[in-house]
């Protein structure tokens, strides 16, 4: 019981420290979309852009908010914790604004539903990239490229 305390209190008190180096921004394959700025992306996930540049609308997807990369994607493209924007979703979605966007449980859910939906977009961790996917941008510790 005393080790299970002492690991759980180390997980704890580091797990701050524990980040995701690179996250990648992925699109369906037959996107036409080559690379999003960051003012892009932050557009898109504050649903002030709604459609890719061909018109199609976007889908988006997160992961769940318990996650590091998802604590890290959403502190490094819009400055704020995933808690806080969950709810500025649940406005737009109560309000009509926007389909509620589909939370998929690990890279690999978010790699395989953006190679279904010509219209989705999602984050995963860079080093799961796969071909089933296109990767538009790279997010890296503060800085989008």
């Amino acid at each position: 019981m005393y080790q299970w305390f002492r690991l759980t209190l180390f997980i704890t008190l580091f797990s701050p420290l524990i980040s995701v180096a690179d996250i990648a921004l992925v699109v369906h394959i037959d996107n036409p979309l080559v690379s999003l700025s960051a003012d892009e992306i932050k557009g898109i996930y504050k649903v002030r852009r709604l459609r890719f540049p061909d018109s199609s609308p976007i889908i988006l997807s997160y992961q769940p908010d318990t996650l590091e990369i998802t604590q890290q994607f959403f502190q490094r493209v819009l400055g704020r914790p995933m808690s806080q924007h969950s709810r500025f979703w649940a406005t737009r979605v109560f309000s009509g604004r926007m389909l509620r966007p589909v939370k998929l449980m690990n890279d690999q859910a978010v790699i395989e539903w953006v190679s279904k939906n010509k219209g989705g977009i999602g984050y995963i961790d860079n080093a799961n990239l796969s071909d089933a996917v296109k990767k538009i941008a790279t997010i890296e510790n503060a800085s989008i490229e």
